[in-house]
Formats: structure tokens, C-alpha cells, sequence
């Protein structure tokens, strides 16, 4: 039997048991988040890599569709880097969504939709997702415009077997009929010696270059 002049405890949280828990949760939701970030970025460069591949493949069909000739807005092998070569912007875009190639959406003759600037990275694609109002010169939040996100591109004008581009600042030689890169999530075109090194993305093996 209780005695009469006992106090009944307090079962509720005490000040500092309710601290411990927000701490554990703070600390709980932090690495969730973190997680969450890497597996972003990591589906953001495997779908950067596939349609840097996909790209290139896509620059030889148009060629086999044009009886084997490169049309006229692919020619002369304007391929670089730096901001300064060829990039697929919307008149590539365009060739490309006339034949129905790397799901290119067109409305009038024109490139719509994530297309509408080019050919473009999944960075910049996530910027012309969520802002219909968004252009070229936009801002992309891992870094550059979504200019700086458009795709590269070369391919073989002369028919040798071999397309030659300045990547990076770099000439390279690559035993392909066209070849893509981009920038990555920064946005900037590294030098072409970091590559490994730098997060760029290529459509081809260092094996297939000429040495």
C-alpha cells in the first residue's frame, strides 16, 4: 500500500531526454540527406554518360539517313571545347527532332520543351524542367549557364576513319565517325590531360585514340 505522502512520479520527457532526441533525428535526417545528394549525382552522371553516348551514335544516323552524306549544319567539323566549339544547339537539336532521334520534341519546325536551347545535360534539362521561362544564359545551380550544359560534338569529315577535335585544349584523334562530350555538373570543360580526374564526360575509350 503507498504511503499516503509519496509523491507519484513524472513519467513524461525531461528536458534533456527531448535534446538527446532532436540531436539523434538532426543527426539522422543529415545523413539521409547526404545520401540522398550522392545517389542524385550519381543518376545525374550515369544518364550525362548515356546520352553522351547516344549522342554520338545518333550523329551517324543522321548521316546514314542523309545518304551517307553529313548534313550541312554537322559539317565542317566544328567540334571543340572551352565554350568555344560546336555544341548541339537548337539547330542541331532541330536535325535531330526532324528524324526522329534523342526524343527531340518539336512544335513549328522548332525544337520544344528541355530542347528548346539543344541538345543539353541532365544539370541544365533540370533547369529547363522546372523554369519554362528559363534560356540559354540561365543560371545552373552545380555551376555555369545552360549554355556551359549543351553537348559537344565532331565527326569525321574527311572520311579516314578518325575524328579530330580540340577537347580541353587538347587535339585528339578518335577512331570514330562522331564523337560527344560535356562539361559535367560544373559546367566547365577541363583541361583534357585531368581527364579521369576532372568530372567531363566522353563518348569514346582513351583506347581509341590515335597515338
Amino acid at each position: 500500500m503507498k504511503d499516503k505522502g509519496q509523491k507519484t512520479k513524472n513519467k513524461g520527457f525531461t528536458l534533456i531526454e527531448m535534446l538527446v532526441v532532436i540531436g539523434i533525428i538532426a543527426i539522422l535526417s543529415g545523413a539521409l540527406m547526404i545520401g540522398f545528394g550522392r545517389v542524385t549525382k550519381s543518376a545525374q552522371r550515369a544518364k550525362a554518360t548515356e546520352l553522351v553516348s547516344q549522342a554520338a551514335q545518333a550523329l551517324v544516323i543522321l548521316r546514314q539517313k542523309n545518304d551517307g552524306v553529313w548534313p550541312a549544319v554537322l559539317s565542317g567539323n566544328f567540334g571543340g571545347g572551352d565554350g568555344a566549339g560546336r555544341g548541339m544547339v537548337a539547330d542541331v537539336a532541330k536535325a535531330f527532332g526532324n528524324s526522329k532521334l534523342l526524343g527531340i520534341a518539336m512544335k513549328g519546325g522548332l525544337p520544344i520543351g528541355i530542347s528548346r536551347c539543344g541538345v543539353v545535360d541532365p544539370w541544365a534539362e533540370a533547369v529547363l524542367k522546372r523554369d519554362s521561362n528559363a534560356q540559354i544564359g540561365s543560371a545552373v545551380p552545380s555551376g555555369g549557364t545552360v549554355q556551359d550544359h549543351i553537348i559537344y560534338f565532331a565527326v569525321d569529315d574527311d572520311g579516314d576513319g578518325f575524328t579530330t577535335a580540340t577537347v580541353g585544349g587538347q587535339q585528339v584523334n578518335v577512331r570514330a565517325e562522331a564523337i560527344a562530350w560535356c562539361a559535367g555538373a560544373d559546367g566547365k570543360i577541363a583541361p583534357y590531360a585531368q581527364r579521369g580526374r576532372s568530372d567531363d564526360i566522353y563518348s569514346w575509350d582513351k583506347a581509341k585514340e590515335k597515338r
